[in-house]
Parts: structure tokens; sequence; C-alpha cells
């Protein structure tokens, strides 16, 4: 597979760059840090940035899901949410360094990690949490449907994107957290410091920095009220900025820009 990328990156690419007549890039942040960054330097013109988008109908603010209270054992907990592939695959989610971060505050008996995923790493990341003692404070909820996953973002008090490298290119996750009225933790990487505003939206922490990252996390549940200001600035975001309307709406004015 890495021979099959460095071939498309090193031969294939190049061409369908030159060819193109407008290159699409999520945000320049990560564009800046990529395979792109030389074309980017040389032909900046050719660069528009449209960004990844969210259904705000559908992950927005809402009363938390009686069912789903009782089904993961909620009641007056306050919850940390993680949502992402636990396979090898999305390693790079960094869920044990969020596992580790989580038991720095795991002493509040109020607090719960509620886990949305799954994946061939899933038993691994059990076993981490049973050595920590916090088979009880941490929910491993595996895959859950479209229908449903809307509901468990509204279950949450805080969102934490844990990513421990720029394989972690936009953060789509925190954008639906966002949506959802979420103040959001984030791993401070390209791209994703483009969705998450720091002090606006939510909190940024260099990856893999466990204390920093429990730190924010201990904050947030603590001060609610920061977090709520931190949700409504999110939700304002996206409505503005990161509506699939808005976006189909760009991609389209885009095409008409570009002579046949």
């Amino acid at each position: 597979m890495k021979k099959f990328f460095t071939v498309h990156t090193n031969r294939v690419m190049p061409r369908i760059l030159d060819a193109a007549e407008k290159i699409i890039v999520t945000t320049i942040d990560y564009a800046q840090q990529s395979a792109l960054k030389e074309r980017l330097q040389a032909e900046p013109h050719k660069f528009i940035v449209i960004p990844l988008g969210v259904n705000a109908e559908v992950f927005r603010p809402r009363m938390r899901n009686r069912d789903l209270i009782e089904r993961h054992r909620l009641h007056n907990k306050k919850v940390v949410l993680f949502v992402g592939g636990l396979d090898r695959a999305h390693y790079f989610k960094g869920v044990n360094y969020l596992i580790k971060a989580f038991q720095l505050i795991a002493s509040n008996d109020v607090y719960r990690l509620l886990i949305v995923g799954d994946g061939n790493l899933r038993k691994s990341f059990e076993s981490l949490a049973v050595s920590f003692g916090l088979e009880r404070k941490i929910i491993f909820a595996g895959s859950v449907s479209d229908d449903w996953l809307p509901l468990y973002y509204n279950l949450a008090d805080v969102f934490v994107l844990s990513s421990i490298d720029s394989s972690e290119s936009f953060g789509i996750a925190a954008l639906e957290a966002m949506s959802s009225g979420l103040p959001v933790v984030a791993s401070d990487l390209p791209g994703v410091r483009s969705v998450v505003q720091k002090d606006v939206t939510g909190l940024l922490f260099k990856p893999r920095h466990v204390a920093t990252l429990a730190k924010h996390l201990r904050f947030l549940l603590e001060n609610p009220q920061v977090g709520n200001e931190f949700g409504v600035q999110g939700r304002l975001r996206v409505t503005k900025q990161f509506t699939w309307d808005l976006i189909g709406k760009q991609i389209h004015n885009l095409y008409t820009t570009i002579p046949l």
C-alpha cells in the first residue's frame, strides 16, 4: 500500500495537477504541510479553499435521548465523547493517549468517557482501560448507525479529537460536534486548527501531550459556562461556513468560472 501511494504521489499526481485548472483544498493550513507544498508556492492562483461540511439539520443541539442514557448508565454523568475508528488504519486517532489522559481525571466519579467506534484495536483499548481500573467509567459503545450517531453527540458535555499526527487532515467529527453545540478539545494539527478555533470554539493541545489534554478536559467539565459558550460559537461557525448547502454553492460557483 505504501508503495502504491509513493508511485501515485511521485508520478500520477503531478500530471493531474499540471492539467488542473483549479485545485480544491479543504484548508491552506494542511496544504502547506503536505505534498502540495511546493505546488502551492509555485502556483498559488490555482488553489481554492472549499472545506468539508456537515448537515447542520441532522447534527444539532437537542435533549439527551433517554434510551441511550439508560443503555450506557449516564444519569447525572458528565460525558467526554470520542467518535472514530478503532482499527489499525485509524491508530492515528490517539485513543490510547485519550484513555491515559482520562485516567488522570477519572477520580471524579461523575466523569465518563464514551467511545463510539469499532475495529481490531478495540480489545487492546478495552484492556488498557481495565489496567487503569476504568472499565466502569470508559464506555465502548461500538459502531452506531448514521441515524443514531447525532444522538450520541447530544449525550456529551465535551467532544475530544485526540489525533497524534497529520494523518488527521481536517477533523470531520469535530465539525459534527460543533454543529451539535459541543465544545471541542482537539490536537493542534494542520487542518484541525482551521476547523476548531482556539479559545473560541474549543481548546487545542500538543499531540500526544497527555497532561495538557487531561487539563483541558477537566477545565471544560468543571466550567460548563465556558463549554456552553464554546458550543454556541461552534454551532454559529458551522451554520455560517460549513453546511453542505453553502459548500455546494461554492463548488457550483467554482465550476462556472472554469472555461470549457
